[in-house]
């Protein structure tokens, strides 16, 4: 079974790694073609191998499938829906997952925004909206959350939003089984005994698996102490679940003397309470793996069969592929079974505790534990490093702490309130005050470990030969105690965390243009300098680019300081993120063409005449002039970047207004990258300016499919003619160009074409 379960692992991950689409109906086809021969000939290995290849082709090509309809984007189309999951609300927006009802242009999973809803809906709900949809797309930047993968992963056919109006109506209400109507009473029986928001939404995730009421703010927390996988239902839950009715069964068939074999009895009463707790919370990755192995441990001892803890990981891993082989692109699929190998390895290394009083049995059993939060922060840190580009090293004495009082109190007393209502209510709320009383300990607990120095150290994104370290982390966890060359895995740790990504050599400079959707952010590193122009868009619902985009691409790049902020003006596309930015990341100065409000630092106007030098590399500032009152899209602060000859122009929003005077001026001496004004509108690059600068390379930052059309086909066409090749953020994803003095341009890299999977949306499919 372990051979059969790498071998269809293998053929599934090969398509993860793949950019050819799946969808051709020769695919399919010809891989069970291949299959069969493969059988015939009697090759196990390679047939796992082609039918992990097959099954994870085919649900691949049955979500691409699944998308709207092209003549459907854009439109509003009423329909009729049943929401599927929790909503989740933040600031005025509320987001959703729902299905249709009897709707073929609507596709079978559809997430939705409604901003300022008149009504919250709640799951179950059946309603008439007015939706406006999209095929599922996501920005592209290295380093960066892939959310369209996210969406790939959870089959989610389209996005969009619901449309305002009258048309709007909830037609019915607990609609969605019996299952759904508990867990949504529970929730609001939850926030009625419980009034820390804080406790009652982990209560509620790790009892019904309704994560949506625990905020951003938490999340990160609990990622950065390494306490994520508590406060979902995880194979911790499930096996404590199955223990506690283990033993309650137990005593109670002896209670009863039930005839028959007690144990046999209490096991099945066990395996049927842990299906029905990993139903409830949504049979997420982790349940499943829990409960199939229990089902299987449970089968195995009632035959009077021996099997290995790895055996039966393996055939839980082989059936959770099978039935959706999807979920190995979930980082709780890796984390999940990869930690429960860990477990076991050691285990099978772990020592018999000592004989003896109490107290050395104890002693030894704490001893244990810490070695072993240990052992899993050490072999785990490559999937942590790989997927989260972080390493917790506070976790191992949060766990060591959370982990028991999770185990003992939080969890036990939590499905205790859930299942005491009714006549027996009271004594269900005071269980669920314990349980809360517990989860505020384990925030406190969390404050004190994150004011620890260096309590967690993000990572730079590893690529390259930096992988070698990340694998040396290993050999601590691989190798017996005393082995030599087993503490390389301290200085491997250490050269993983203090690794960063190069900045470009003196007299070069690397400009990264991200794929922040309708709005702009562009990096500029030299050697030793970082500056950031412009900060992308903000959202209604309270998030900005700066969290989901610039943040996260930064720290990927090991930069934690921007040494100079420039704002070109005021639109939300453009300074939005400020006040983010400015909290989540040190700034040694901002400059910026008109005010921008609410910075909690002086703001410098930028103005015609400024320059600076970094690494051999020029900055000068164009427009707007001194004592100018340009206001809103004219006010852009116009900078142009000087690596010798070579020359690139930072836009901002100017319009042909300024053009004309920028070219009167005598400034416009032409470029040889430019980031074109005002995201490709006809009120700008007018033909004059577009000639003067005849660059070789003209960026554009636009959303995909944005309402304004832009780049319009017109200015496109314009710079087109000039000889400039044309690069779209809404096409290319982020778009990198580095200049050197001596070398000229030296690179382009087109990130949406270099990380590229088959599931990913094209333009050119």
């Amino acid at each position: 079974m372990i051979k059969a379960c790498l071998g269809l692992l293998a053929g599934a991950y090969a398509l993860h790694f793949s950019s050819f689409a799946v969808s051709s109906d020769l695919v399919l086809p010809v891989l069970l073609g291949f299959v069969l021969l493969l059988r015939v000939a009697g090759r196990h290995a390679a047939v796992l191998f082609a039918l992990g290849v097959t099954i994870f082709a085919w649900h691949t090509t049955a979500v691409i499938q699944s998308r709207v309809q092209p003549r459907f984007e854009g439109d509003s189309i009423v329909a009729v829906v049943r929401i599927i999951d929790f909503p989740q609300s933040r600031g005025d927006a509320v987001r959703f997952i729902a299905e249709p009802v009897d709707d073929i242009r609507v596709p079978p999973r559809i997430r939705l925004s409604w901003y300022q809803p008149w009504q919250l809906p709640e799951i179950g709900d059946v309603w008439q909206f007015e939706l406006r949809l999209r095929r599922p797309r996501g920005t592209s930047n290295p380093g960066v959350f892939d959310y369209e993968t996210w969406l790939f992963r959870e089959r989610i056919g389209a996005t969009g939003y619901v449309v305002s109006g009258k048309r709007n109506e909830r037609l019915q209400t607990d609609a969605g089984g019996e299952l759904n109507h508990l867990r949504q009473a529970f929730i609001k029986r939850l926030s009625s005994v419980i009034d820390d928001r804080k406790a009652a939404a982990v209560i509620a995730a790790i009892s019904v698996g309704a994560r949506h009421l625990i905020t951003p703010e938490q999340w990160l927390r609990y990622a950065q102490s390494g306490t994520s996988h508590l406060m979902a239902i995880s194979g911790l839950h499930v096996g404590l679940v199955a223990t506690l009715t283990y033993l309650v069964a137990l005593v109670l068939c002896a209670l009863a003397r039930v005839g028959g074999n007690y144990q046999r009895v209490a096991l099945l009463i066990s395996v049927v309470a842990a299906a029905a707790y990993s139903s409830l919370s949504g049979f997420a990755v982790p349940a499943q793996r829990a409960t199939l192995m229990l089902c299987l441990l449970v089968l195995v001892l009632a035959r009077f069969r021996q099997a290995s803890p790895v055996t039966i990981l393996s055939a839980a891993c082989f059936l959770v592929v099978i039935h959706d082989p999807l979920s190995t692109l979930a980082p709780g699929f890796k984390l999940s079974f990869v930690a429960v190998l860990l477990l076991l390895w050691f285990a099978r290394r772990g020592r018999a505790g000592p004989a003896g009083s109490w107290p050395m049995r104890a002693t030894a059993a704490a001893r244990q534990l810490a070695t072993m939060q240990i052992f899993l922060l050490f072999g785990l840190a490559p999937l942590t490093v790989a997927i989260f580009q972080r390493i917790a090293f506070v976790a191992p004495i949060v766990n060591f702490m959370a982990v028991p009082v999770f185990s003992f109190v939080t969890v036990p007393f939590a499905l205790a309130g859930f299942i005491l209502d009714g006549p027996f209510a009271f004594l269900g709320d005071a269980a669920l005050r314990v349980s809360a009383t517990s989860i505020q300990l384990l925030e406190w607990l969390i404050d004190r470990s994150l004011s620890i120095p260096y309590s967690g150290v993000r990572t730079a994104v590893i690529d390259g030969t930096g992988w070698f370290y990340v694998i040396l982390v290993l050999p601590w966890i691989l190798l017996p105690p005393g082995w030599p060359g087993r503490q390389v895995a301290w200085l491997a740790v250490l050269a993983v965390v203090t690794c960063r990504i190069d900045g470009p050599p003196d007299a070069c400079v690397d400009v990264r243009m991200l794929d922040v959707g309708q709005g702009l952010a562009v990096v500029v590193r030299t050697r030793q300098h970082t500056m950031l122009y412009d900060t992308g868009p903000a959202f209604r619902g309270g998030a900005s680019m700066i969290d989901r985009v610039v943040l996260p691409y930064l720290s990927g790049q090991g930069v934690d300081r921007i040494d100079r902020l420039v704002v070109s003006h005021s639109d939300l596309d453009h300074a939005g993120g400020v006040d983010d930015l400015l909290a989540g990341i040190s700034v040694g100065d901002v400059i910026a063409g008109e005010p921008i409000g609410n910075a909690d630092m002086p703001v410098a106007r930028c103005h015609r005449g400024t320059s600076w030098v970094w690494n051999g590399i020029g900055f000068r500032v164009l427009h707007p002039a001194a004592g100018q009152g340009h206001k809103g899209n004219n006010a852009s602060c116009v900078i142009v970047i000087e690596a010798g000859a070579m020359r690139l122009w930072l836009t901002g929003d100017i319009e042909t207004e300024v053009e004309r005077a920028l070219l009167r001026a005598g400034l416009v001496e032409g470029a040889d990258v430019v980031i074109v004004p005002h995201h490709g509108s006809e009120t700008s690059s007018s033909r004059a300016f577009v000639n003067a600068l005849a660059p070789a390379i003209a960026l554009v930052s636009a959303g995909h499919g944005n309402r304004w059309g832009l780049p319009r086909p017109g200015v496109v066409g314009r710079w087109q003619e000039m000889g400039s090749q044309l690069h779209l953020t809404a096409t290319d994803g982020a778009v990198g160009v580095r200049l050197c003095a001596d070398a000229g341009i030296v690179d382009v890299t087109r990130h949406r074409q270099r990380s590229r999977r088959v599931w990913h949306e094209s333009d050119d499919r």
